[in-house]
């Protein structure tokens, strides 16, 4: 056996053996990954190479530094009470499809800023879930609505880790830091949204909001930051002045000191970093990624992997890995997965635009919709106590949502370097 093959096995060996013992906790999979980098390290003969092991994580940093701002902004305005207050208004549009669209928009928006699901779970989906469940809605249909709305905004930009993930990949050929993929991300994440709102039409026009209060500064900070992000996105290239960073901190400081409920300065410490613990698993899991990859580069199995591949079609071979990724991922989550998706990506220079990267990281975006433990239906429920999707409902959600998703991710990587070019910002 090759020593390529054999660092490979054993790397991914630690990855998916504590899978299986964590049942898929993404917070364990951050250990075993580091685990794993050590372990490919000590197995190529190389010792405990510390300066690889650190310096993957650089390759995230930029990104890490978006997402923990975005965190930091989205739980503070839900903390101040930002997203009650334009939720109020949500549930007073009488036009039942435009609040269709708005209730949908409103649960994802949380993820799309900090770009995991759970963001949305824990703000958003709070609120719509408490009104929802007031206003009669069933409770299985609640954690649906809640886990679909907060995968919709993972695929949204501006911070789409799924799509974070497929970049690092890209190395040099895409322009760093990842600045979002606006328009590729909004091509695949806007008709979801769009179809589910339709089809769920009598149930997202439900909920009422709380009656009273004014709405203050807090939908002038919400647009402030949307508008912002959408600049940034689209213009990055023209006009970079940090990235989203700035946005995201200036909105949670006007929110700061909009809110008199904050009170003392040692309060406000305390939202601060509650706010930001909860981006600490993401990130965690983006640094441990990056080492593993580094060290999967180190010890020549990236290299071994690109030449193999060498004299097969270049998307062929991209599809093939999107296929394999899913499938590890209904067993094992989503940390060999993301792996394989970065393996994807490099190899296929000429082709390494945001659209096909988009196309690519679609295969990882619908893992928490499939994953046999720990699924988005499994957490959303958990931490709302709501009831669970199981069985045939659960499987008939999840490939509802799939099929479009992973449909629309195909299409970008066979013509993405072609015929899908005019999206590449």
């Amino acid at each position: 056996m090759r020593e390529e093959v054999l660092v490979f096995c054993v790397m991914a060996a630690v990855v998916l053996i504590g899978a299986v013992v964590t049942k898929n906790r993404r917070q364990w999979s951050v250990v075993f990954l580091l685990l794993a980098s050590v372990l490919g390290s000590l197995v190529s003969g190389m010792g405990i190479r510390v300066r690889e092991i650190v310096e993957g994580p650089f390759g995230y940093l930029d990104s890490a530094l978006s997402v923990a701002s975005a965190t930091f902004f989205v739980f503070m305005y839900y903390k101040a009470g930002g997203f009650q207050k334009l939720y109020n208004w949500i549930s007073k549009i009488d036009n039942k499809v435009l609040k269709a669209f708005l209730t949908l928009f409103f649960i994802a928006f949380p993820s799309s800023l900090s770009g995991f699901p759970l963001a949305s779970v824990m703000t958003s989906g709070v609120i719509v879930s408490k009104a929802m469940e007031e206003d009669g809605v069933e409770k299985k249909k609640i954690t649906e609505i809640i886990a679909v709305g907060s995968v919709i905004g993972m695929i949204m930009p501006p911070n789409s880790i799924p799509a974070i993930i497929a970049s690092n990949g890209a190395g040099s050929v895409l322009p760093t830091p990842y600045n979002g993929f606006y328009a590729p991300l909004l091509a695949i994440s806007l008709p979801v949204l769009v179809v589910y709102a339709l089809i769920n039409i009598k149930t997202l026009s439900k909920g009422k909001g709380e009656s009273g209060g004014r709405m203050g500064v807090y939908p002038y900070v919400a647009l402030m930051v949307l508008i912002a992000t959408i600049f940034d996105g689209l213009c990055g290239s023209i006009s970079y002045i940090g990235g989203n960073v700035p946005y995201f901190v200036l909105g949670a400081v006007i929110v700061l000191f909009a809110n008199k409920g904050f009170g003392s300065v040692r309060n406000c410490i305390d939202s601060i970093s509650s706010s930001l613990f909860e981006a600490v698993v993401p990130i965690a899991f983006l640094f441990a990624l990056g080492s593993f990859i580094e060290v999967s580069s180190m010890t020549g199995v990236r290299g071994f992997y690109s030449l193999k591949i060498l004299p097969y079609d270049t998307k062929a071979v991209i599809l093939f890995m999107m296929a394999i990724s899913m499938g590890v991922g209904v067993l094992f989550s989503d940390a060999i997965p993301s792996f394989l998706i970065t393996y994807a990506v490099f190899p296929i220079g000429w082709l390494c635009s945001p659209v096909v990267v988009t196309g690519v990281s679609m295969a990882l975006a619908v893992i928490p919709l499939v994953s046999i433990n720990s699924s988005i239906f499994e957490e959303t429920s958990s931490y709302l106590g709501s009831e669970a999707l199981k069985g045939k409902d659960r499987i008939k959600v999840a490939v509802a949502l799939m099929v479009p998703i992973v449909v629309l991710g195909v299409l970008f990587v066979v013509f993405g370097d072609s015929t899908l070019s005019f999206l590449n910002f």
